[in-house]
């Protein structure tokens, strides 16, 4: 009986499912442990063993961000082109999708451009030392990080890849997913049966890459301690204060941004308080313990249905294809997430870029895949774009399952604000004399 125990405990798929369920605490545990073991070698001065050991797990950290950095071409792009070419079908056409599509840009476009106008204002009480993050910026591996072209106009000749292939291999993602929505859409006007090759061949792609992400991440843990510790050998104590100001202005923009969509909702939702307060309770509650839309959907449908009492032909499609497709959050949290990342590592970030990530954020905030960490994979591009060492997403994905629960908070709201909308300047449907 207890070998039958051992055995089920240690199959190949019993055991990833449980280190899943510890993979957050780990991450954070990595990354505590990573800066304090950086500020430990710092402090027993240069010694060649204390070389050796910062060189092995600055190895280890670049190993496994270049993992990720395997990934992002052959996940993103499948996973656009295969969302645009599968976007004609029975269930999307029609007024209601094309509104649903609209209002969730808009939300997004709020969500970026107040990150946008803010963030400098709420970053302003972080200083680091300019020596600290001069040394931090040097032991980035520059030569991997694109740098851009330095001129506006050289910026947009480029935009156009003249060849895809090339665009990939240089890692020039922005021009690469311009080919991927040019072909995407034009998919869109093919013989159906190029189309439905076209879309399937994306999705079974997405599919492996997403088993290949997930493993990956597996190994966060590892790469996080790697990498903190080298870049904790350069902040030393300040690395903890950065850290803590990140968290605050994430959970404090959340909570602002929270309050925003609930009084949309009382407002032009025309909800009682009594009954808004009701109707989010159960899906805020669940999106803040499981980090999940889609583990929230139900809660977010029996308030559609029972609390607010909104037609099915609306909620019944908002609410899948929203958690499915749109992460609102995101529009500000990557505003958020590059400007820190420019003050940490000391890289100009103007606002020439801050807008920039704004309009990125807004745009392509669908291509996140619906994975634990997803968004720290889809950023990815962003930062490559805008000059920005990919070594920075160990700092991110290390704090993500403490900001991912108010985010994911704010995306189940953003849904039930979407489909309360849509359903107030939806006419009204008659069926056999009852309305629907």
């Amino acid at each position: 009986m207890a070998d039958a125990a051992l055995s089920t405990a240690l199959r190949p798929q019993t055991f990833i499912e449980r280190w899943q369920a510890l993979l957050p605490l780990a991450c954070i545990l990595s990354l505590v442990l990573g800066f304090a073991a950086g500020g430990f070698l710092t402090s027993t001065g240069e010694s060649a063993g204390t070389q050796a050991t910062i060189a092995l797990f600055d190895v280890v950290g670049t190993m496994w961000i270049n993992a990720i950095r395997m990934t992002i071409i052959p996940l993103i792009v499948p996973l656009l082109i295969g969302a645009i070419a599968g976007a004609e079908n029975g269930r999307s056409a029609g007024n209601i999708s094309v509104q649903t599509l609209m209002g969730f840009f808009l939300i997004c476009i709020c969500f970026a451009g107040l990150a946008a106008l803010s963030t400098q204002f709420v970053f302003s009480g972080l200083s680091l030392d300019p020596g600290i993050t001069d040394k931090l910026r040097t032991s980035v591996h520059a030569a991997e990080v694109p740098t851009g072209d330095a001129s506006i106009a050289s910026w947009f000749k480029n935009l156009i890849p003249i060849n895809p292939i090339k665009a990939a291999a240089d890692g020039t993602m922005l021009s690469l997913m311009i080919f991927a929505i040019a072909f995407g859409f034009a998919s869109l006007i093919a013989p159906p049966e190029v189309r439905s090759q076209i879309v399937s061949a994306c999705r079974t792609i997405s599919s492996v890459m997403l088993l290949v992400v997930q493993g990956v991440l597996l190994v966060a843990p590892l790469g996080i301690f790697g990498l903190t510790l080298v870049v904790g050998t350069k902040l030393g104590g300040e690395a903890f204060t950065a850290l803590g100001y990140f968290i605050t202005v994430h959970v404090s923009a959340a909570l602002v941004f929270s309050l925003g969509l609930l009084a949309g909702l009382a407002i032009w939702g025309n909800l009682p308080l009594s009954k808004l307060l009701i109707g989010v309770s159960n899906p805020v509650s669940v999106a803040l313990g499981t980090s999940s839309s889609l583990s929230a959907l139900p809660a977010m449908i029996d308030t559609a249905r029972d609390v607010w009492r909104l037609p099915e032909r609306v909620y019944g499609f908002v609410l899948p294809f929203a958690v499915s497709t749109f992460k609102p959050s995101t529009a500000y949290a990557w505003v958020f997430s590059t400007y820190f990342l420019a003050l940490l590592y000391g890289t100009p970030f103007g606002l020439q870029e801050i807008a920039f990530a704004a309009a990125y954020a807004a745009i392509f905030n669908a291509t996140v895949p619906g994975i634990p960490g997803g968004g720290m994979i889809a950023i990815a591009p962003l930062l490559l774009a805008l000059g920005l060492p990919l070594e920075g997403l160990a700092i991110l994905f290390a704090v993500n399952p403490i900001t991912d629960r108010t985010a994911t908070a704010i995306n189940v709201l953003a849904n039930l604000t979407v489909t309360t909308f849509l359903a107030k300047f939806q006419k009204p449907v008659f069926i056999e004399g009852s309305e629907v």
